[in-house]
């Protein structure tokens, strides 16, 4: 798998399952600490990264499933599981460390993600349980006990974010700082103004950004009638 496109991709489906794939880590570059944060290395440099070293050992991993929610549980919906990662699964490779999430097709909100995930667009985050975190001085992460992993469209690795997520995010109104946008900036001058969309703007967008337009109008009908049941 191109580490450059390490977005969720749907390996197999039953009626019951759908198990989709990525790396949970991956090794070298840096995430968007202390840009997408406040949060800055003690020596004073930005972001944080993994390397082959790096012990993600845990209660999860051992019980050899780690929970799967969407955006770390702040978004509409909450701390629903969807599934799980199955550790069973695990291999290590040059890149980082590879996974298979079992994820319940029963679950009515898996069935609006998975149109999100065969649309190419949703990465994922791993959370950690924060008392066994150890980091070196320059954001090297030496410990990550594993304690969660959550499918988002807005990953802190940038690696995962590529031209299509852009697209897509730039039609669904999701604004993304500059440095979200590849890496750092190689500029400090100010960028100019974005012109106002046009008025039908899928027209210039690739098909893949086009079909996160359309499960995302989907999406949003399906949230405002679960709105409706709820209140």
């Amino acid at each position: 798998m191109d580490e450059q496109n390490n977005a969720l991709k749907a390996i197999s489906r039953t009626d019951d399952e759908l198990i989709v794939a990525n790396y949970i880590v991956l090794f070298g570059g840096r995430d968007l600490e202390g840009v997408g944060s406040p949060r800055v290395n003690a020596d004073g440099s930005r972001g944080e990264y993994f390397t082959a070293e790096t012990v993600l050992d845990s209660f999860y991993t051992k019980s050899g499933a780690i929970a799967v929610d969407w955006e770390h549980g702040l978004g509409e919906l909450g701390d629903e599981v969807l599934g799980v990662v199955d550790w069973k699964t695990a291999r290590v490779d040059d890149k980082g460390v590879f996974v298979e999430r079992v994820l319940n097709r029963h679950n009515q909100y898996v069935q609006w993600v998975e149109e999100l995930i065969d649309a190419g667009v949703i990465g994922n985050s791993s959370q950690a349980e924060q008392a066994g975190v150890q980091k070196a001085a320059d954001g090297r992460i030496t410990r990550w006990p594993l304690f969660r992993d959550t499918l988002t469209v807005q990953p802190m690795e940038p690696r995962m974010i590529t031209e299509n997520h852009l697209q897509a995010f730039k039609a669904l109104g999701i604004d993304l700082a500059p440095e979200h946008k590849g890496g750092e900036s190689e500029t400090t001058e100010a960028p100019e103004p974005e012109p106002e969309p046009e008025a039908a703007p899928e027209a210039d967008l690739s098909a893949a950004a086009v079909d996160v337009a359309k499960a995302k109008a989907r999406l949003q009908t399906f949230r405002n009638s679960i709105l409706e049941v709820s209140e």
